[in-house]
């Protein structure tokens, strides 16, 4: 499997994750995030067809405000801190329950990892659905002091 950042050729009108909201997002604004510096989604396709995407993520620079996390990530922290958020993962409805999941979030861990080496950042935030608050919290992921479905990775 690769992982690409999102460019014109990917076929984003044949990704279907069974959720009308991702994939409207997907479809309709990611490029458009993407030129603007909004956001950077990134795809995973296969070696043999790198315009079919099988899942995408994306990921944004964010601020938080210490107090919106817990007790053992806020010391000694400024009152702002600042964050990468990964506003959307999704996985073609075909290719659901085979890993791509997983692998999309490890690269999107290990990408923001590099990335704040270099500009800094200390964790990795996301809204989580109802449905996919387990899924993160697998992979060490903890529920913010504000709100059970904001979920935060220390890196």
């Amino acid at each position: 499997m690769l992982v690409l950042s999102l460019s014109q050729w990917h076929d984003r009108n044949g990704f279907d994750c069974g959720d009308a909201q991702l994939n409207g997002w997907f479809t309709q604004v990611a490029m458009q995030h993407k030129e603007k510096g909004v956001s950077s989604t990134f795809v995973v396709a296969t070696n043999g067809d790198s315009a079919q995407v099988l899942g995408y993520y994306a990921i944004s620079m964010a601020e938080l405000v210490n107090t919106d996390l817990l007790a053992q990530h806020r010391k000694r922290l400024p009152t702002k801190v600042p964050v990468f958020r990964l506003g959307r993962l999704a996985t073609d409805k075909g290719q659901q329950g085979k890993g791509i999941g997983a692998f999309m979030l490890f690269d999107a861990i290990d990408r923001v990892t590099r990335i704040a080496s270099e500009v800094g950042g200390i964790g990795l935030v996301v809204n989580a659905k109802p449905p996919a608050v387990e899924f993160y919290k697998r992979y060490g992921f903890e529920q913010m002091a504000d709100h059970p479905l904001n979920l935060f990775l220390s890196i």
